[in-house]
């Protein structure tokens, strides 16, 4: 604590969009897929080994418009409230598969009841207790299994999410009218890209092409969102017992990532001082992160270590920690 002023306080500072940073990113961003989506097309005939090296950078810019889009939803990319934070994000949506009204309104969410034990399965994958595993029938726990298996969840249910699952609002039973208009909007938007794209290079190159990009940028997206909150000593509470700002410190981790992933990813590692003022926008989120010692507390997990911690399934609400299938099954078997 810097006197009396708090983590947010601190962060407030920093929840004021710039034009000129907003334009640079997503121009840079924009450029950088839209050349490397054309040298992919130039290079079937050559090598479809090219084509794939290619479309690492195609993905990269890919991730960096589904982030600026991620900020559009919040309101916090372009300065002015309102339609052009709306228009944009729309457009990315068609480029990204993701509708803004329907993703946003799931995400927001997430942001009021992360680490909420009585609120969970709002934008995030569902995380079950020991004694509600244990409680479940046969097939619940096998199906929960495969699904927080690391494995199953990135490369399978990652790309399902995107290309099918937000084609209808499924994680809505009663969704508002806006909600299927962004759905519908998109869905429209991306037949009609696609429909382009295919009347002027043919169906089997658009294919070659889009199929990569789409595969990695579903998959490193729902990663970057899913493993920061992947920790053992993540924060859960009940709802008598939650707390906004603690589930934000302390329920989001910093991502210590090398500089050019940060850049690569747009700034999600930060994801601490996302979830404690979503106006940041992600441009400005490294500048908060080392403005104060303060903002630095979070739990902070390396590229390499995320990758055991992604194994984590289950809280033990009496350990206060998350832990994986393999000590579940090891401390729940009956003593001889």
């Amino acid at each position: 604590m810097t006197g009396n002023v708090s983590a947010s306080q601190i962060a407030r500072d920093f929840a004021s969009p710039s034009l000129t940073k907003a334009l640079f990113q997503f121009g840079n961003s924009l450029i950088l897929y839209a050349t490397s989506v054309y040298l992919m097309f130039e290079l079937l005939p050559v090598s479809y080994g090219y084509v794939l090296a290619t479309s690492l950078l195609a993905t990269v810019a890919h991730v960096r418009l589904f982030m600026i889009g991620h900020d559009c939803a919040h309101e916090s990319y372009l300065p002015r409230k309102g339609w052009q934070n709306k228009a944009l994000g729309n457009f990315i949506g068609v480029l990204t598969n993701t509708p803004l009204d329907y993703w946003g309104s799931q995400h927001l969410k997430h942001h009021q009841t992360v680490g909420n034990l009585d609120r969970r399965g709002y934008g995030d994958v569902v995380t079950l207790t020991t004694e509600e595993f244990k409680a479940a029938a046969f097939w619940g726990r096998i199906w929960y299994r495969i699904g927080r298996n690391p494995q199953i969840l990135m490369f399978i249910f990652a790309p399902i999410h995107f290309l099918i699952m937000q084609r209808f609002p499924f994680e809505q039973k009663r969704a508002p009218r806006r909600v299927w208009l962004s759905i519908m909007g998109t869905n429209l938007g991306m037949v009609l890209y696609y429909s382009a794209l295919i009347s002027f290079f043919g169906l089997e190159p658009v294919l070659l092409v889009f199929a990569p990009i789409l595969l990695m940028s579903s998959t490193i997206a729902v990663w970057l969102f899913y493993v920061q909150h992947q920790f053992d000593e993540a924060y859960w509470e009940r709802e008598e017992a939650w707390d906004y700002k603690n589930a934000t410190m302390k329920g989001s981790s910093f991502y210590n990532l090398p500089r050019w992933l940060h850049w690569a990813t747009g700034n999600i590692g930060y994801h601490h001082l996302h979830h404690l003022n979503p106006k940041i926008p992600n441009y400005k989120l490294a500048a908060c992160h080392y403005s104060d010692p303060m903002l630095q507390e979070s739990k902070s997990i390396t590229f390499w270590e995320s990758f055991r911690l992604a194994k984590l399934a289950l809280w033990d609400e009496s350990a206060r920690r998350l832990i994986s299938f393999a000590e579940y099954d090891r401390t729940s078997k009956p003593s001889p």
